[in-house]
């Protein structure tokens, strides 16, 4: 019996060792990266005599110089599709028809698409990705309740209600149209 069972299992361990030695010999080796600093970039020491206390540089930095651009191009394309999706959320929480929602193609609406645009178009990939979370979590709200399911539906509402409150702080640091951001989160 034990020769029986000898041969396979030898013949099992010789193709393993057969496998890991090919792996070994054929893996691509990832090359380790050294650190530099590029040679462009200098140094400057920070010499404080007791004559002013240190402060912070006020000069913006490369994400404040890209932000306020995208405020002024994107802040009322964000602020629209915010209106649409209120409307949206107002119609499933009064329990609209389902045939009035069923013909609701959420992703070529205008303010989806430029509210798309504005997310890719972010200078933090981040943030970028949180309108983008905006979106789907509304998308996905319509969805459950076009399928019925309750449960589901309030609870991406609750995440678009959390994502659309951490933009209105985020639209409130370089507003465009504080009035209608002031309005719109009242609502």
């Amino acid at each position: 019996m034990l020769s029986n069972l000898m041969l396979p299992v030898l013949v099992c361990a010789g193709c393993l060792v057969i496998i890991i030695f090919v792996y070994l010999k054929t893996r691509t080796k990832s090359e380790r990266k050294a650190f530099s600093i590029p040679k462009s970039q200098s140094i400057k020491p920070i010499r404080n005599e007791g004559l002013e206390p240190l402060t912070p540089d006020s000069t913006p930095t490369a994400l404040d110089q890209g932000l306020s651009p995208w405020h002024e191009l994107f802040e009322s394309a964000v602020l629209d599709f915010i209106e649409f999706s209120d409307r949206l959320v107002r119609t499933i929480d009064n329990g609209g028809p389902l045939e009035d929602l069923k013909g609701i193609d959420l992703f070529e609406a205008i303010e989806t698409l430029e509210f798309q645009r504005a997310a890719s178009k972010h200078p933090s990939p981040e943030m970028g990705a949180e309108l983008s979370a905006l979106l789907a979590s509304i998308s996905a709200s319509l969805h459950a309740y076009l399928r019925g399911d309750t449960d589901l539906a309030k609870q991406q509402k609750s995440v678009y209600s959390e994502y659309r409150e951490m933009w209105f702080q985020r639209l409130r640091q370089f507003p465009q149209d504080i009035d209608r951001i002031i309005r719109l989160r009242r609502a």
